[in-house]
């Protein structure tokens, strides 16, 4: 404990020093021996106090705890806490005890905390179930997939959605009857979220994101879609939910589904203290110790200048755009 102390100044060490023994901690580890014979004697006897009294074996496990403290002063997360495992409200709740901790934000974590803010693009992105997420989302978070659930099953009752099997990263275990409900899953929130994007693309070209726009150009009579002046077949032709006529507007029933998720988000009490913790210890960036901590990609030119993109009405750049991101 002292070795791994020496890093630290007097006064961050008794910030992380137990309640019960921190006292004694306190004078073990700054113990010197050397000048005072009889200190030693006193240091003796403190730890057999200690034992005598039948404390030794939380005292141990307390002075480990710091040790593993000291150890690591500061955990910094690169992002991607969410979706990359089965339980990121597991993981959560570890960092939150955690004595310092800092995050930056990746692209999965961004997603959940727009859909915490009820975002319903975010929801919907979320909640595809090719991460097989589920027990983070109902057993964690407390929101209910029943409506999708039923809403899956009444669309798709006699598609099997086979293009829409979720990919198992996992490894869970899954019947055919699992897998066939989850598929039907993945495909309504899916085509839900297609919608939802495309109408933000939409609604913003200055995103300049309209090669992501697929609904529109699909030939829904003769099931191929036109990219690029190329026509392809596509794998599946079964879309009962979308209007030809305005391929990216919501139907009554999908409007109804998102309106009681968003519900759902919004009301996790569990999810808004993780989001809540997510912006107070986190940041898109971070320079610290003469290192650039960030998650993901920065757009840039061949040349490798950073692109200009615009944003909320700002055309910004490297550095720039993502401390407005960050605002944002």
């Amino acid at each position: 404990c002292r070795a791994v102390a020496a890093k630290y100044t007097r006064a961050e060490i008794r910030s992380y020093l137990p309640e019960d023994f921190g006292d004694i901690i306190d004078e073990l580890i700054h113990a010197n021996t050397d000048s005072y014979s009889d200190k030693e004697e006193y240091y003796g006897e403190c730890i057999s106090s200690i034992a005598e009294l039948g404390q030794a074996d939380d005292f141990i496990v307390d002075i480990s705890r710091l040790i593993r403290t000291l150890a690591i002063g500061k955990l910094y997360i690169i992002g991607d806490i969410f979706d990359r495992g089965p339980r990121a409200d597991i993981i959560l709740d570890t960092l939150i005890n955690y004595h310092s901790v800092d995050i930056q934000w990746g692209n999965h974590d961004v997603q959940w905390m727009g859909a915490a803010a009820g975002s319903m693009a975010c929801i919907a992105s979320v909640l595809s179930t090719k991460y097989f997420n589920f027990d983070c989302i109902e057993d964690g978070y407390g929101i209910n997939m029943r409506p999708l659930t039923v809403f899956a099953m009444e669309t798709y009752a006699d598609d099997d959605c086979k293009c829409f099997i979720p990919k198992n990263p996992n490894m869970v275990k899954l019947s055919k009857h699992d897998i066939s409900i989850w598929a039907k899953m993945h495909k309504a929130i899916a085509v839900i979220q297609f919608k939802l994007e495309g109408q933000i693309i939409k609604n913003h070209p200055e995103f300049c994101m309209d090669n992501h726009l697929m609904l529109d150009k699909i030939d829904y009579k003769n099931g191929t879609i036109t990219i690029d002046g190329n026509t392809y077949k596509l794998k599946d032709t079964n879309f009962p939910t979308i209007d030809p006529a305005d391929p990216y507007k919501l139907t009554q029933a999908e409007s109804e589904l998102m309106q009681l998720l968003n519900s759902s988000f919004l009301h996790s009490e569990k999810l808004q203290r993780h989001v809540r913790f997510l912006y107070s210890n986190g940041s898109m960036y971070l320079k610290t110790n003469n290192n650039l901590l960030y998650h993901g990609c920065i757009p840039m030119n061949s040349d490798g200048s950073f692109t200009e993109v615009e944003l909320c009405g700002e055309k910004v750049k490297g550095k720039s755009l993502l401390d407005l991101s960050e605002r944002i």
